[in-house]
Order: C-alpha cells, then structure tokens, then sequence
C-alpha cells in the first residue's frame, strides 16, 4: 500500500470514528445513500487487496480520487452513514 493510500485510509479512519460516536442523525437520500456507502466499501476493500491498481479500481467503480475522497467526508459528517460503512468495510 502506497504512503498516500495509508494516509488517505488513515484520514478517513479518523473522520469515521468520532462520527460513529455520535448519537441520532437521517440519512440524506435514504436507502440510495447507504447502496452508495456500500458501493464505496466494496471499492475500499479493493483497494486495501491491490493499492497499486487504486485508480482502475475507483473508475471501475465509478468514482475518481476527488469524488470518493468528497464521498469520504460526506459519510464521516453523517453518523447513520458512518455506521453504515463500518459495517461494510468489515
């Protein structure tokens, strides 16, 4: 895994986790939001197997690096969000 790619995961980690602390909170857009949240575990978990194929990964998922990165912080500022990638991160 490239530093950039630690880094990057390592940010969103640490958004995530005070996110998920939080209590309350919609999820904007409902159910097509948490298909979303799951679409970019599936492309993180990708990413965690071959970093080095990140960018293929993300366009064959449909995101470039400045939307999944804005996504990222979408999920973090939500708390349902948040829990909802948790889980499907695992």
């Amino acid at each position: 895994m490239t530093a950039r790619i630690r880094r990057l995961a390592f940010g969103a980690a640490l958004l995530l986790v005070p996110a998920c602390g939080r209590a309350g909170g919609d999820a904007a857009g409902g159910a097509s939001a948490t298909t979303t949240v799951g679409h970019a575990a599936a492309a993180a978990r990708a990413i965690q197997a071959n970093a080095s194929a990140t960018d293929s990964i993300l366009a064959a998922h449909g995101f470039t690096r400045a939307g999944f990165s804005d996504l990222m912080y979408e999920v973090a500022a939500d708390p349902a969000l948040a829990r909802a990638y948790t889980e499907a991160i695992q």
